[in-house]
């Protein structure tokens, strides 16, 4: 999915765009811990380093200078946000970073990301992990070009999504610090694409399972309503997450896809394996009907869709769930049990979308 909003700073939705390696970067790591280091001392922060992979000899990079320090504690936080604010750092929320073990400031010039500052408390394992995975590549320069291609292959992979680029890196961090013989520390996961976890369902798909699945699709109108409840229009149009959709356009695309699918299984039943035709799902979302309607207008289509939908699929039997379609795009073929329990977890993913928002926002 890809919407820029003005609502959000030219900085927070830039795409990932990597840089030859420039032996600069090292040089402006050295002046940037300089200065924040007369900055913040008084504040109590200390444990300054320059990590990612601009501290990385001949790594290509998104040309950001990563900073990493330690704090006692997070009390003294507006005086650092006020002592910051006054070069041009911009102060992350928690609710909008997602990550709780760390404040985190952008330093923004001409609203690109030239600098970011990672705060963590004294003895958050994760500052110790950072510190090892730099060196791990300074001493092994295998690594460290494995994980420049790496970077390059993400990079073209998710252009527009620097949440997507950041959250697959970590796999080769993991792998290194396991190599290193590290605890690697986790966390929930913070990737707000998937705020319910993506879909996964392997084995035989039993009648109770269909079942839980078939009140799921019963239950969608009425938790989408809930989630729904109360927003203004300025809320409705706030994406979700930065270059991602508004509450309105996912709402939108609830009814779209969910109408989609429900001609899947009419067009399942009554033929042969039939090829079912994909859409631009990204660029529906940008139309007037998406974009810009009332919710109102999906909403009454989502409830009375799914009352017929649950009619249809408390009807079928086992014979009926084991028929399939070919999906041309994946080449795949799906059963309608697979596709009952994907729809299942499809509506609650983009409730989700929006009460982890509201979450965050405090709405």
């Amino acid at each position: 999915m890809s919407y820029s909003s003005e609502r959000w700073p030219k900085w927070a939705v830039e795409e990932v765009r990597l840089a030859e390696a420039n032996p600069k970067w090292l040089t402006i790591g050295e002046s940037m811990i300089s200065r924040l280091e007369n900055q913040l001392m008084p504040y109590g922060i200390s444990g300054f380093e320059h990590i990612g992979s601009t501290a990385i000899p001949g790594l290509p990079a998104k040309p950001i200078i990563d900073i990493m320090a330690q704090a006692t504690s997070f009390s003294g936080l507006p005086r650092i946000v006020e002592a910051l604010s006054a070069e041009e750092w911009k102060f992350v929320p928690p609710e909008l970073d997602l990550r709780a073990y760390r404040r985190f400031f952008v330093k923004v010039d001409e609203d690109r990301r030239v600098a970011h500052l990672h705060l963590f408390l004294l003895g958050e394992p994760r500052y110790e992990e950072q510190l090892i995975f730099r060196e791990a590549l300074l001493e092994r320069r295998e690594w460290a070009m494995a994980y420049g291609q790496f970077k390059v292959e993400l990079a073209e992979r998710y252009r527009n999504d620097r949440e997507a680029y950041t959250q697959a890196k970590g796999s080769f961090v993991e792998k290194i610090l396991h190599e290193k013989k590290v605890k690697v520390t986790r966390q929930v996961s913070t990737d707000v694409r998937f705020p319910i976890g993506p879909y996964r369902f392997e084995g035989a798909v039993s009648e109770q399972q269909r079942t839980d699945w078939i009140s799921d699709i019963a239950d969608l109108p009425a938790r989408l309503n809930v989630a729904l409840e109360g927003l203004n229009a300025e809320q409705l149009d706030t994406p979700y997450r930065p270059d991602g959709w508004t509450v309105r356009q996912v709402t939108h695309h609830i009814a779209d896809s969910h109408l989609n699918s429900f001609m899947r299984f009419k067009l399942a039943l009554t033929e042969e394996q039939p090829a079912i035709r994909p859409y631009f799902e990204d660029r529906w979302a940008l139309l007037a009907d998406t974009a810009q309607a009332p919710l109102e207008l999906s909403t009454t289509l989502i409830a009375a869709l799914h009352e017929r939908w649950v009619y249809l699929l408390r009807s079928m039997s086992d014979a009926d769930y084991a028929r399939t379609f070919f999906h041309p795009e994946s080449l795949k073929v799906s059963r309608l049990d697979y596709a009952l329990g994907n729809y299942s977890w499809h509506g609650r993913h983009h409730v989700g979308h929006i009460t982890s928002l509201r979450d965050r926002m405090g709405w």
